[in-house]
Order: structure tokens, then C-alpha cells, then sequence
């Protein structure tokens, strides 16, 4: 059978969640799973993984659940376990009716659910068939009758997912303490990071996590520049690496040519664990600034160095920050709109 080898399949769109499943299942159980990956994922990571993966494009209006069973007949399979994300445009037509294990997806997970609306009658009645996931009033991801568990880090410690019965934290830190030596290497080996990579890191006291901005459409990449020379020159550029998010596309290196840009498409929480340490930490408002394993001090900038940024994410302002956790400092940085 050609997908006969297929114990699990996965359907995410980030690196991070990517991690998250690689440290929750055995290796063996990785080499057999079919992935269903959006732009999130690295086309480095791809490579790895050919004819184990199928390219999703978020831009598709709707997607055909005949077409995608007729494409991918496995799905029909009931002994196949079901991981990852219920809110992308096609989970509903992967996992349909299956029980399935939710992923995190940053801090969406610990807020109200994004998508959440009232379906019309004619979609309920259309859910009957679709599944569950086709409908969006819940509460939060995860609350689906056939999510049997969510697996969370912790990022955050409120949220009405809290009271679910359901949930499973487990912080980065503890799931990598739980992998032995192979494991380790495993993972490492998948995101290609060695020691080279870590002695190169380790020049450095402070860095800055970029967001895809330009990438998404909520800003021009002239702006998103702008943004960041903004943030450069406050901080200062010659202890700072610049660490790009794995989805974007801009060369930071043409911008900033006198500060150390780091563009392998490896998540932030890997290169903690790997035993990398900076003294700071500075983002507009990415979530992965939450959960080191050490004490570090958080430049959280905010929304308003930007009024679109602003007028799209008015909850993302330096003064929505909050540190929760004791390994946290937040660093007094306010600055003030660069670019309309």
C-alpha cells in the first residue's frame, strides 16, 4: 500500500508547533508521519521530510474535502492518530470527524478563540458530515468534542483553557529534559543546528526576534525596515543578533550589513535549549520572547511603534505586557510611532 507506513498525521502552519510535536513523539512515530504543512514551515525542513508532506497555500478560499480524500485515500484510515491545529482553513477537511491531539499555536491558544461565530443552520447541518471542526463556536481551541487532549507549554498562565479537563502543560524545558542523547541530536539534526551555530550565538548578549510584518501584509517591508532601524538604534547593534522569524523572506543582512543576523529557520525556544543564553531580549510583540529557562531581561516594544500595527493589534502595546513569569525583567523601552 503506498501510505501504508503512515502511523500519524500532522496539520500545522509554524516551527514552533512543528517543535512541540517533535519533542512529544518518538522518533520513530516522526519518520512515519504525514504532514500537512502551510508557509510556516521552512522549505529547509521540507527537503527532509520529502514525499512525508503535502504544501497547504492559506490563500485558497475553500478547500474540497473529496478532493482531499480522493488525493489522500488515508484518511479514511481509522488507525491513524491526528495531531496539530484546528483553526487552519483545511484542518477541518483533514481531521473531520477523527480525534485528534491539539498543538499550540502561540498566544492564540490561551485566548478567546480567534475564528469563533455562530454558524448559520445550513453549516450546522453541513457539520454533521464535515465534523466538528467546521464549526467555530468555541470557546477556545481544543474544546472540540473530538480533541482528546491539549498540549500547551505554558506560555501563558491564565486563560478560560485553564479549566479545560483536557489540558497538558509541559514547557519546552521539560520536554527536552525528557529526551535522551539521540533524541537531542535527532531534533537538532532535523533544523540543522550544530555547534558552529551556537558558537556564533554565543557572541552575543542581546536578541532581537523579528515578525513576519511585511510577509503577513500588515506593513511594507520599507516600513517593517523602518521599524526595526528604530529599535536597532535604541538598543544598539554591536552586542545584538538579529534572529529572523521563520517565515520571512527579508534579507536583514543587506539592511543592517554591521550587526549579526541570524536567518537559519530555527525556533527561538530550540536555541534556548541548545544552552544559548542572552542577557536581553527584544521583540515588537512575538510570543516567543514568554518561557526562557533563564533569567533574562524583556524589551517588549509594542504595537505603537507602528500606528498600523497599532490600529491592527491594539492589544499588543508595551503596556499590555506583563512579565508572568519570575525569570522575566521587563525592560523600560517606549518608543513612539516611525512610520503611518
Amino acid at each position: 500500500m503506498k501510505f501504508g507506513w503512515i502511523e500519524n498525521v500532522c496539520v500545522i502552519d509554524s516551527m514552533h508547533a512543528f517543535l512541540q510535536y517533535l519533542l512529544l513523539v518518538s522518533e520513530s512515530v516522526v519518520r512515519n508521519t504525514f504532514f500537512f504543512w502551510g508557509e510556516g514551515i521552512s522549505s529547509d525542513i521540507k527537503k527532509k521530510f520529502e514525499g512525508h508532506y503535502a504544501d497547504m497555500d492559506k490563500k485558497k478560499k475553500e478547500y474540497n474535502w473529496i478532493k482531499f480524500l480522493y488525493k489522500y485515500p488515508f484518511l479514511l484510515r481509522n488507525d491513524i492518530q491526528y495531531w496539530g491545529h484546528d483553526h487552519l482553513p483545511w484542518s477541518k477537511y483533514i481531521i473531520r470527524k477523527h480525534s485528534f491531539f491539539l498543538l499550540e499555536d502561540g498566544l492564540m491558544n490561551y485566548n478567546s478563540y480567534i475564528l469563533r461565530s455562530r454558524a448559520p443552520l445550513k453549516r450546522r447541518l453541513l457539520a454533521l458530515w464535515e465534523g466538528p471542526l467546521s464549526l467555530h463556536d468555541i470557546p477556545y481551541s481544543g474544546y472540540e468534542q473530538n480533541c482528546k487532549k491539549i498540549y500547551l507549554t505554558g506560555i501563558l498562565d491564565t486563560g478560560e483553557v485553564y479549566t479545560s479537563t483536557k489540558l497538558m502543560v509541559k514547557s519546552f524545558k521539560v520536554l527536552w529534559d525528557e529526551c535522551d542523547d539521540d533524541k537531542r541530536s535527532f531534533i537538532n539534526h532535523i533544523f540543522d543546528f550544530d555547534e558552529k551555530v551556537c558558537e556564533e550565538l554565543r557572541k552575543r548578549k542581546k536578541v532581537l526576534l523579528t515578525q513576519p510584518f511585511s510577509e503577513d501584509g500588515f506593513l511594507t517591508e520599507k516600513e517593517k525596515i523602518s521599524v526595526y532601524s528604530k529599535v536597532i538604534d535604541v538598543i544598539g547593534g554591536e552586542d545584538v543578533v538579529i534572529k529572523r522569524h521563520p517565515r520571512e523572506t527579508t534579507d536583514y543582512h543587506s539592511y543592517f550589513p554591521n550587526v549579526m543576523c541570524f536567518d537559519k529557520a530555527i525556533p527561538m525556544q530550540l536555541i534556548m535549549l541548545n544552552g544559548i543564553r542572552f542577557e536581553e531580549a527584544y521583540t515588537i510583540f512575538s510570543s516567543a520572547v514568554f518561557g526562557f529557562p533563564y533569567k533574562i531581561r524583556i524589551g517588549f516594544i509594542g504595537s505603537q511603534i507602528s500606528s498600523k500595527l497599532l490600529n491592527r493589534f491594539p492589544s499588543q502595546t508595551y503596556n499590555d505586557y506583563h512579565c508572568t513569569d519570575d525569570n522575566m525583567e521587563k525592560i523600560d523601552i517606549k518608543l513612539e510611532n516611525v512610520c503611518d
